[in-house]
């Protein structure tokens, strides 16, 4: 019996790589913050955005990987970053993706800090992985964004939403990892019919896209305010685990897991 041997790895070359890297732009390019018409941003929070070098910054992660310390580039992104943050605490995020799975302290990806943001940037798998795409689509470009943060926007008040040819087909509670708030499950009735008027009149005059994911936050008595958009069907369906789920809703706001098996986007 011959033994058993672990063929060479085949590194896909610089075409392939584009190639994948433009179909994921297709699909995102129109989410990108960058990408959103003024009426939309009108909606969220104040944002700035700092260009980044994807090439240095690239290689400025290898160079972390490898142990070889923090790039002369991530020292002057930190100290351009903290010109713009100026001790007033942002959300931070890429243009793309936040960096919201970057390890502990970060319970929130929020700093007064330029080094802070850079440090839950480069701890971050998500940032990595779009970084690496970007870097194959140089006419794109990446930011880091410097999003106004806002105390009172709270994870059990936040509430994802689905649209389908221009239709808001389903709403979830966005916190899957816990069951949703005794108040939510009382009140999704009233709740969804708040969030439906909000996107009529609000969100759906601005999108520049007929199928989406849009996540909004319940601002005490202030009402309701966009935090994103995102792919519809790249996203996380939340409560409904699937995307077969979502298009089957049959309640105002899924607040549990659904019987379908959970497939994250």
């Amino acid at each position: 019996m011959s033994a058993f041997q672990i063929p060479e790895p085949v590194m896909p070359t610089p075409e392939q790589h584009r190639k994948a890297s433009l179909q994921w732009l297709q699909r995102v390019q129109p989410t990108l913050i960058d990408q959103w018409p003024s009426e939309l941003m009108a909606l969220s929070v104040p944002t700035n955005m700092v260009k980044i070098d994807v090439d240095a910054a690239w290689q400025s992660l290898c160079d972390l990987h490898d142990q070889r310390g923090i790039s002369d580039y991530l020292k002057d992104l930190a100290a351009e970053l903290d010109q713009q943050i100026r001790w007033d605490r942002k959300f931070i995020r890429l243009n793309s993706r936040s960096p919201k799975d970057a390890p502990w302290p970060f319970e929130v990806p929020a700093t007064i800090s330029g080094k802070e943001a850079v440090h839950m940037l480069v701890g971050s798998m998500r940032v990595m992985d779009d970084l690496m795409e970007f870097r194959w689509v140089p006419e794109q470009p990446a930011y880091v964004c410097l999003r106004q943060y806002v105390p009172s926007i709270r994870p059990d008040m936040e509430f994802r939403c689905f649209v389908k040819d221009g239709h808001l087909i389903a709403v979830t509670h966005y916190d899957y990892t816990k069951p949703a708030p005794t108040w939510i499950v009382e009140s999704k009735q009233t709740i969804r019919n708040a969030i439906d008027c909000y996107f009529a009149e609000k969100i759906r005059p601005a999108l520049h896209l007929d199928t989406v994911v849009f996540d909004v936050a319940m601002i005490g008595v202030e009402g309701l305010l966009l935090i994103e958009i995102n792919p519809y069907g790249l996203s996380d369906p939340c409560h409904f685990g699937t995307y077969e789920a979502v298009e089957n809703a049959n309640d105002h706001i899924q607040t549990h897991a659904s019987s379908r098996e959970r497939k994250e986007g």
